[in-house]
């Protein structure tokens, strides 16, 4: 990946890398789990990985399986991962922090709160270091298929690309995906740009097996790509013969890659497991078909499919971005064509994805933004090539600039999350042997002591996708509900909505007229640094949630707390 990189080249990566890491460490703190109760061990962020995921999966891997294990995505970020934190974990037991691990929760830790952090904040440097490599692979790629100019204005654009930043201080797959994917497809550009090789084919194999073997995902970028290099043109190869050799050898290294990191070899069963919900069973993987209904695949919904799929193009690449790709793919047209095989993954998503499932993902774009930047930073080089470089600046400083916004605000809301706000406030407002109680996920918990007690509604600690439940949870509410309720959205819910799905409409709306014997207490909206159009895309949920906390009313009957029934059972003692 080096090979011909010079010294400014060199001084490049370097300042480049270090930049990403600056921007992306800034934030890890977000989110971090605060163990107090067993219910509280998740981060804020959706499908995190951390804290103890990882170890989890290698914990089934190696010891002993457990019939409950995840199986969301394949095996090999789980043991990267994993490996990444056991020099933390063996630090644990050798300071006697962490006597007899345990499965169960405080999990042998001494510590559990701070341990937990401290584990998170490890994981989530890995991310951070994955982060500043995205950035650097996307220099090499652009710089492969044009120059170093064009390489530099890609790797800054990719750099603050809203999903990169937002992923790179985070603990999930996706930016594992784009890191494995970003460095499999340099050796892709060296194809396009020098010729098919045995070498390259067998390096393009390699990653592409372990991008695959992050995130089935990696399937949308290689598969197209790799179907492509069987053309002869695409071979580009110097003296002019169908390279097969080459091509066996890579297609023999992305399954040797494949087998081995998706743990084939040390539990097989897994990934044959992981396979067939996927394909078979999605809802044991995803709620999404039970709460959210698929667009249909008539005419009319195709249609709305594409309009859906731009717009999550549009909100994770952002538009000054998106329209200067397009020109940039219309002069790559122009001057050379092969290289337009690059954006074939677009379309490539769209069928394996969305039109077979109905939905659209907005995370699912950000693979591409890594191709997209590259064609974008072609744009504004060619724009100045022909207008000056004053027009090459304004027009770098636009997409730049624009980025720098939405990132701006996604900092802004990271560092003023409601849940934070809603955590200051129950110790302010709530005393010890209180109970709270939410509907849904417990990982819309804002953080909480330990004196306090937190449940979902009704002790329905079992729940999974239910409806039709209102008549019970008003009829309990009224009998014996909690003195506060705590309602925010969570990912059952569409974008817009104020409650999760769990929460009927005809119990919010007793909780908001007051017919349920309880009153709104707080409202701590989403923060925003950016009005109008400018407003931060729509991710997922998990960013700073609009939260409210009902209170009971005075002189209405309530669930007596841990104190009183101690109290109670002292007296009658």
């Amino acid at each position: 990946m080096f090979a011909g990189c010079d010294r400014q080249c060199l001084r490049f990566v370097a300042m480049i890398g270090f930049a990403a890491i600056l921007i992306y460490v800034s934030l890890i703190r977000w989110g971090l789990p605060h163990a107090t109760a067993p219910d509280r061990v998740q981060t804020f962020a959706v499908d995190e990985l951390l804290p103890l995921s990882a170890l989890a999966e290698m914990h089934n891997t190696f010891v002993v399986s457990k019939p409950d294990r995840s199986y969301g995505y394949p095996w090999w970020h789980y043991f990267v991962l994993a490996a990444w934190q056991t020099p933390y974990v063996v630090y644990l037991k050798l300071t006697h922090q962490m006597e007899t691990p345990d499965t169960v929760f405080p999990f042998g830790l001494k510590d559990p709160v701070g341990n937990l952090e401290a584990l998170t904040l490890v994981g989530r440097f890995l991310s951070v270091l994955m982060g500043a490599g995205i950035v650097i692979a996307a220099y090499f790629f652009a710089r492969t298929l044009w120059n170093h100019q064009t390489g530099t204005l890609a790797a800054c654009l990719t750099m603050i690309s809203y999903p990169q930043v937002y992923y790179s201080r985070l603990g999930n797959v996706d930016v594992a995906l784009v890191f494995w994917s970003g460095i499999g497809l340099i050796f892709f550009a060296k194809i396009l740009r020098e010729g098919l090789t045995t070498s390259r084919a067998a390096w393009l194999g390699i990653f592409a097996g372990v991008a695959m073997a992050t995130k089935d995902q990696g399937l949308v970028i290689f598969l197209p790509l790799g179907a492509m290099l069987l053309i002869k043109r695409f071979q580009a190869s110097p003296r002019g013969e169908y390279q097969l050799r080459a091509l066996v050898y890579g297609l023999l290294a992305a399954v040797v890659s494949y087998f081995v990191t998706t743990g084939m070899v040390v539990d097989p069963q897994r990934h044959i497991l992981h396979t067939y919900f996927l394909f078979f069973a999605p809802e044991r993987l995803t709620s999404m078909p039970f709460y959210h209904q698929a667009i249909p695949r008539t005419l009319e919904g195709v249609l709305e499919m594409f309009r859906e799929s731009f717009a999550g193009m549009n909100a994770m690449i952002s538009l000054p971005v998106l329209l200067a790709a397009l020109v940039g793919g219309f002069r790559t047209w122009r001057v050379n064509p092969r290289y337009l095989v690059l954006l074939l993954p677009i379309p490539v998503l769209f069928l394996i994805l969305t039109l077979p499932t109905g939905f659209i993902v907005y995370r699912y774009y950000y693979p591409l933004t890594f191709i997209l930047d590259a064609f974008a930073a072609c744009a504004v080089m060619w724009l100045g090539e022909t207008q000056g470089r004053r027009a090459w600046m304004i027009a770098f400083l636009v997409l730049f600039g624009w980025r720098a916004l939405i990132v701006s605000d996604l900092s802004y809301v990271q560092s003023h999350e409601t849940r934070t706000t809603s955590s200051d406030w129950f110790r302010a407002n709530a005393k010890p042997g209180d109970r709270i109680e939410f509907f849904g996920n417990a990982q819309l918990m804002p953080h909480l002591p330990a004196e306090i007690a937190s449940r979902r509604i009704a002790g329905r600690e079992t729940w999974r996708w239910e409806s039709g439940h209102g008549a019970y949870l008003l009829d309990y509410m009224k009998r014996e509900g909690p003195r506060f309720i705590y309602v925010t959205p969570d990912q059952t819910s569409d974008p817009g909505m104020v409650r999760s799905r769990d929460c009927p409409p005809e119990v919010y709306q007793a909780l908001e007229d007051g017919s349920a014997g309880y009153q709104l207490a707080a409202y701590f909206p989403t923060p925003t640094l950016l009005p109008g159009f400018l407003h931060r895309p729509h991710l997922d949920h998990s960013l700073s949630p609009p939260v409210r906390i009902f209170m009971r009313r005075a002189g209405e009957p309530a669930a007596a707390s841990a104190s009183e029934k101690k109290n109670s059972g002292a007296r009658s003692q």
